[in-house]
């Protein structure tokens, strides 16, 4: 099989298993914000300044890629990750923007997105608050050149567009989602933007397909790079958000391979994430509940409908690999791998988005749909792959995108520096991406202003703390004993301090549920609710995310 001959060429088999230690016990008590050691920097330990690219795939489950057990072919990232450190502890938030306002400002969701009203509307009315120093620029300062192509979901207009929040070169989608294709999808013409100039749809390729225009631009923009400075690039694939759409030539890559439907799949996903190390102890795949139901249980049209869905679910993963070998490739041609450090994460768990899925049904009010069989994945189709697929991405960890249980915000994550991080990781670490901008600053030699006046605004100071230090030896842990992350949205939320995690949803009638209370470390499939058994470390818990972690008043 492709999945264990990769690993025997590479050699790794026997350091699937090799864990960091448990969080969080710090090794000293000295460090500045960033979680560096006092009176040092990580760029001093590295030596030359590395490039930084970091790849996101969207709305992409835990075990959807080769080297945490999926059975799609995924050559490429197979080959960075198993030369590089899994992360099986890393949390985003639980919906796209949301996890990039945490990405780009290293703080809560809540703390840092702005609602505004006309003459925005919708998900444009939601802006990445201009209080916050964020990553592009923050780099910058530190003289690296900033790229990015690709999803940006963080608002439009003046000051709030990459252009103008950081980047020396883009081409971007503004919006949260769009048609793969060059095709009207929302009813906006202008959803892209290409060095802060909006673009109609008229205007790209005829031959558009996202995946792999965002990796032409890309690849342009690092061509062009004059090579005196180190570069940061920010690929944010959408790929395989809703609409799943490919090319015509990549359609039937998988025909017939799910046929057997998404509960064989989810068994044999967790047995070679079991396998591969990747599964933390506790994640009990029998303890699972799934919400989709039995897929004895759907008629056969049904049933053809979703396994095709899922081919083309399928074909995208597959094609992104091969876009981020095209990205690696150039690379290693140009000389510049082995000074590049590759991040690749999922911006949150699988989606349960099932649009399309019941032809008869108008998804989301898009009115000029074919959701045909036929057209499954072509342009004109608006699919999703159901909740089925989305708990075969996420199980053994519970809930799916759009919810704050563990299959939501735990991600597939790996970095890639063999100069000073050793091959064949497994690293079980808590951490989010609040701490991948200090960790970026920390490469860079740089850190994070705090709270103060920066480029003539009062800004706020960052939530998370560099890993890197922990990644290269120098930390047995990331986060201090007493650090919480948190997550907020209508009233609900939820919080992990250490080994625990407190949990609140909204219900059908808008009400907010009582906490719930989870060891994750030994619970990681929330199966056990410890509520009751602690009531003051409940009380606790909840005092510190209403004051640190819920939204703030406009």
């Amino acid at each position: 099989m492709r999945f264990w001959a990769d690993l025997m060429v590479l050699g790794l088999f026997a350091g699937l298993q090799a864990c960091s230690p448990e969080f969080p016990v710090a090794t000293d008590g000295t460090s500045n914000g960033a979680g560096v050691p006092a009176g040092s920097t990580q760029s001093e330990q590295i030596g030359t300044t590395p490039n930084i690219l970091y790849i996101v795939a969207d709305d992409l489950g835990y075990t959807d890629i080769g080297p945490f057990g999926s059975e799609i072919p995924t050559p490429n990232l197979d080959e960075l990750a198993f030369a590089g450190v899994r992360l099986t502890n890393f949390h985003t938030d639980s919906g796209c923007q949301q996890t990039r306002v945490m990405l780009m400002a290293s703080q809560g969701s809540g703390a840092a997105l702005q609602l505004i009203g006309n003459p925005m509307s919708g998900r444009r009315g939601h802006l990445l608050r201009r209080d916050w120093a964020v990553l592009p620029e923050l780099l910058q300062d530190a003289g690296y050149t900033t790229f990015m192509t690709g999803k940006w979901d963080l608002g439009a207009g003046e000051g709030y567009t990459p252009a103008t929040r950081g980047f020396d070169r883009s081409f971007v989608l503004v919006d949260a989602s769009a048609s793969h294709f060059a095709e009207l999808f929302w009813e906006d013409p202008l959803p892209y933007e290409d060095d802060g100039v909006p673009l109609r749809i008229d205007r790209l390729p005829e031959d558009f397909y996202a995946t792999g225009y965002y990796t032409d631009r890309m690849l342009e923009f690092l061509k062009s790079h004059d090579g005196e400075t180190p570069w940061f690039a920010y690929v944010p694939y959408t790929t395989p958000h809703w609409p799943l759409q490919l090319p015509d030539d990549w359609l039937d890559r998988h025909a017939g391979r799910y046929d057997e439907g998404y509960e064989v799949l989810r068994a044999e996903r967790y047995a070679r994430a079991w396998e591969l190390g990747v599964i933390p102890e506790g994640g009990d795949l029998a303890a699972f509940e799934p919400t989709a139901p039995p897929w004895s249980d759907l008629d056969p049209e049904m049933q053809r409908r979703q396994a095709r869905a899922y081919e083309i679910y399928a074909g995208m993963v597959e094609y992104l690999d091969m876009s981020v070998g095209r990205l690696i490739d150039y690379l290693r041609e140009s000389g510049q791998l082995e000074n590049t450090i590759v991040m690749f994460s999922s911006d949150h768990g699988a989606s349960s988005g099932d649009a399309g899925l019941i032809e008869s049904v108008d998804p989301r009010g898009i009115p000029n749909r074919d959701n045909s069989l036929e057209n499954f994945g072509r342009p004109g189709s608006f699919v999703g792959a159901g909740p089925g697929f989305a708990e075969a991405g996420s199980a053994p960890f519970r809930g799916h995108k759009g919810t704050r249980r563990e299959g939501g915000l735990r991600a597939a994550a790996f970095i890639h520096y063999p100069a000073a991080i050793p091959a064949g990781g497994v690293n079980g670490t808590f951490m989010t991406i609040m701490d991948v901008l200090p960790t970026f600053l920390d490469i860079a030699g740089t850190e994070h202003p705090g709270a103060s006046m920066y480029k003539g605004r009062e800004i706020k100071g960052i939530a998370g703390r560099s890993f890197w230090p922990h990644l290269t030896g120098q930390s047995a842990t990331v986060h201090l004993p007493g650090d919480t992350a948190g997550w907020e949205a209508d009233g609900s939320g939820a919080l992990i301090r250490g080994d625990y995690k407190l949990f609140s949803d909204v219900d059908s009638n808008g009400a907010v549920t009582p906490w719930e209370f989870y060891n994750i470390a030994e619970d990681p499939g929330e199966t056990r609710d410890l509520a009751a058994d602690h009531p003051e470390l409940v009380a606790e818990l909840a005092a510190e995310w209403e004051t640190n972690w819920s939204r703030p008043s406009e």
